[in-house]
């Protein structure tokens, strides 16, 4: 019997880690599901927020061992994990996947020669990290539908927030200028 958490953990893994390894020039692929998707979005944004930071990994080094170590990292007991470790692991992966600036010659030739393997290689980890370790805790936020839910529902919650806080700048500026008068 197929494992289909497990075929869905690949092939979102394999969309968004070959979509951040593609080579220059080569048009992105649409994402291959919903959750692929929001990965994409939320990885983006985590990448923004951890650019400088996270810079200097793309020096020469292994990075299936680099995401290895930010695996244990993360999850180390008694952090179990979430949602947004997940998405945090996944967007640093990505990140070391993507090419390196052009003026960064020694790196574009060690990217050139390993990206397609190393992408396989974290995804054949990463995979094994949340459909074994971390299967039951997958399985009980409902898997990547859970995931897609839980982050429609953040999104919705912000909106619904959003709406009293922006009448309360209304009214204050609205008050504001009536005392000013």
């Amino acid at each position: 019997m197929e494992d289909q958490l497990k075929l869905r953990t690949l092939r979102l893994l394999t969309d968004y880690l070959e979509y951040c390894a593609r080579r220059p020039g080569s048009a992105p692929r649409p994402p291959s599901s919903l959750e692929a998707a929001v990965v994409r979005s939320l990885a983006s944004q985590i990448q923004a927020h951890y650019q400088l930071s996270w810079t200097h990994y793309r020096r020469p080094g292994n990075r299936v061992e680099m995401v290895a170590t930010a695996m244990q990292n993360l999850f180390r007991h008694p952090r179990r994990p979430n949602w947004g470790r997940v998405v945090a692991l996944v967007a640093f992966a990505g990140f070391l996947l993507e090419r390196p600036p052009a003026s960064h010659t020694w790196a574009l030739k060690e990217w050139d020669a390993r990206v397609d393997r190393d992408c396989q290689s974290l995804v054949t980890l990463l995979c094994a990290c949340l459909t074994g370790q971390h299967r039951t805790w997958l399985e009980a936020q409902g898997g990547w539908d859970g995931f897609c839910h839980f982050f429609r529902a953040t999104r919705s919650r912000r909106r619904k927030a959003m709406v009293p806080f922006l009448l309360s700048c209304l009214t204050l500026t609205i008050i504001t200028y009536l005392c000013k008068k």
